[in-house]
């Protein structure tokens, strides 16, 4: 009799492990799905400190472009000094000027950014709002918004299920931001393009290329496009997958589009933006699966204790 029970507890026992084994590895494959896509919003944000920050030509409040963000909890900003004139160093600090200086909740005063090109950046771990200047030009200045994460605020989710991606071109003058819905198996993608200055002003006539893949596939392909308004709408094949949509735009110039040896602007620069699914459909699936699995495994041993 003991030697029967030694042996039902050693299989319910063994059972019971692999029920652990087995939960374990649906739940970490479903955290794989979820966490791409659930927190890829607002995991990083670049500021760019634009040409002409030491002659105060920028204005106070479009020398740190964009010079006010709204951002998530836990979002990493990078700023990236893009002012190319001679003995140009910039901070990035906590406070203001006018208010005496360095402070805040939580000072920040970033490494002294000196050359074109460098970068520092900044994790913001707490609600609230930080304006910022420079401790060198003091009428440069800027402001970071912390909010809650995915709080539906400045645009950035719309609908519960779109995406809204912005990306500034490296001289600091273009505003290209995209709006679209998540990407979709068999579905074809409606996105929005706009191009805007600092100050979120329409730009008209842009001169552009568009492009987007998936999965390393072409889904768009509009070449010598022109918007006279400053924003335009487009649409993908039908997509493959769920999985991230790559955008590719490519400024042509400024200008009417018959009069291109005039155009301005940043000419031949590419932008590239990511449009990424959302917490939804895949990761219920996902999770879905493993608890029928983890029930499955669960009924089994029971099974095998009646025994």
């Amino acid at each position: 009799m003991n030697q029967n029970k030694d042996f039902y507890g050693s299989l319910i026992n063994s059972s019971s492990m692999k029920t652990i084994a087995i939960g374990s590895i649906f739940a970490i494959f479903a955290l794989m799905v979820v966490a791409p896509s659930a927190f890829a919003d607002h995991a990083e944000q670049v500021i760019h400190i634009v040409d002409q920050g030491t002659g105060s030509a920028c204005g106070e409040d479009q020398c740190y472009v964009p010079a006010e963000i709204t951002v998530d909890v836990g979002t990493e900003v990078t700023w990236i000094n893009d002012d190319d004139a001679v003995g140009s160093p910039h901070t990035v600090t906590s406070g203001s000027a006018e208010t005496g200086g360095p402070q805040g909740v939580f000072p920040f005063d970033l490494d002294l950014i000196s050359g074109v090109g460098q970068e520092v950046t900044f994790k913001f771990e707490t609600e609230g709002e930080y304006p910022y200047y420079c401790m060198v030009h003091a009428w440069m200045k800027g402001t970071v918004i912390v909010q809650a994460a995915h709080a539906e605020d400045d645009g950035e989710m719309m609908d519960g299920d779109a995406a809204h991606v912005t990306e500034m071109t490296m001289d600091g003058s273009v505003m290209i931001t995209v709006e679209a819905g998540a990407p979709m198996e068999g579905e074809e993608m409606a996105l929005t393009v706009g191009f805007t200055d600092a100050g979120g002003t329409a730009i008209e006539h842009v001169n552009f290329d568009i492009s987007a893949t998936q999965d390393g596939t072409e889904v768009l392909a509009e070449m010598g496009q022109h918007v006279h308004s400053g924003s335009a709408d487009f649409t993908t094949s039908a997509l493959s997958s769920d999985s991230a949509v790559d955008v590719q735009i490519t400024m042509l110039g400024i200008g009417l589009p018959d009069d291109e040896a005039n155009w301005s602007g940043p000419i031949g620069e590419t932008i590239s933006l990511n449009v990424v699914p959302e917490f939804g459909p895949i990761a219920m699936i996902v999770l879905a699966a493993a608890i029928v699995s983890i029930v499955a495994v669960t009924a089994r041993s029971k099974a095998i204790l009646k025994l």
